[in-house]
């Protein structure tokens, strides 16, 4: 068998309109920037243009080395990820690159 990914997506609704979601990438190191954290790749159902929101790696209060398990993706995180994305300016139902925003 050869190494397969699982990856992760579904359908959300917020504020009455539905999204699509799926994980962009899983929380990694980087030589260059240190460790970088998990982004997921959100768009409007009937929507072109793409929001991917990452999210800062979780650092431990005792000497700030990152939580390395990647955050558990529900409801509540899945809305904070599009109403970041929309405060930021994001306009899904336009055509375009994907914006790129970090959470806090």
């Amino acid at each position: 068998m050869g190494n397969t990914k699982r990856t992760e997506g579904g359908t959300i609704s917020v504020d009455g309109e539905d999204f699509a979601w799926r994980l962009h990438r899983e929380p990694q190191w980087c030589t260059a920037d240190g460790w970088r954290g998990m982004v997921l790749a959100i768009r409007h159902i009937d929507g072109q243009r793409e929001a991917l929101v990452e999210w800062p790696m979780p650092k431990v209060a005792s000497n700030s080395v990152p939580y390395r398990q990647r955050p558990k993706i529900d409801a509540p995180l899945l809305n904070q990820a599009v109403a970041a994305a929309l405060q930021a300016g994001w306009e899904p139902l336009s055509r375009g690159k994907p914006i790129s925003l970090l959470v806090d």
